[in-house]
């Protein structure tokens, strides 16, 4: 067991559960960042330390969604409610899923060149993170309901945003891409991004509808 997990232990038992939904956000948000940092310094398809720095922050996310899971199992009395916990822990780490699998495929489909859009897409993915960490630190008090709903509503903007520039993305792919096979990869890949997106926002809205029962 990892130090922060024995700190943990030793907490007050309510603050365990906002402790270990903000570790798990804040490691989605370096991975977004870090994500978005090494596609924009492109790589000419040498993605072997960018894969194993991935699949770090995913082997951690999957510590904390299961020492949450743990904890659930041990705790009877839990500062929010247990569905809603453990739902947000689910939905935080299906945005780290996403993004692994496509630390996978840029590996085994040889991709050397990003795609503009695919860049602007991963840069809205981290500010959609950002605002998810945002939310998550906001279920420790909830003083602010108001602020709270501003920021899940900039999430679902910066959603409609990313389904703009994947749908202009899918359209630029078939009038530019010939070979049937890279454009089977590239639509995969933008397919696998857009869904880390959705899961921010549903991520969003679990965080909502916790303040709406709680606040």
């Amino acid at each position: 067991m990892s130090l922060n997990s024995l700190i943990r232990w030793f907490k007050p038992r309510e603050m365990v559960f906002f402790d270990l939904l903000e570790s798990s956000a804040a490691n989605v948000l370096e991975a977004a960042r870090f994500f978005d940092r090494e596609v924009t310094r492109g790589n000419g398809g040498d993605w072997g330390d960018f894969r194993r720095k991935m699949k770090g922050l995913e082997h951690k996310g999957d510590e904390i969604t299961h020492e949450t899971i743990e904890r659930l199992d041990k705790i009877f009395v839990t500062p929010l409610e247990r569905e809603d916990i453990l739902h947000l822990a689910h939905a935080l780490d299906d945005v780290l899923d996403d993004l692994d699998a496509i630390a996978d495929r840029l590996i085994l489909y040889s991709v050397k060149e990003i795609r503009p859009a695919f860049k602007e897409i991963v840069s809205l993915n981290v500010m959609g993170c950002e605002e998810l960490l945002y939310l998550v630190h906001s279920l420790r008090n909830m003083s602010d309901p108001d602020e709270i709903r501003q920021h899940i509503r900039a999430v679902s903007e910066l959603e409609n945003r990313v389904d703009s520039v994947y749908h202009s993305a899918l359209a630029d792919l078939f009038a530019e891409i010939k070979d049937a096979i890279e454009l089977i990869k590239w639509k995969e890949l933008l397919d696998t991004l857009e869904s880390a997106v959705d899961r921010i926002d549903h991520a969003a809205k679990v965080v909502g509808s916790t303040v709406m029962k709680n606040a």
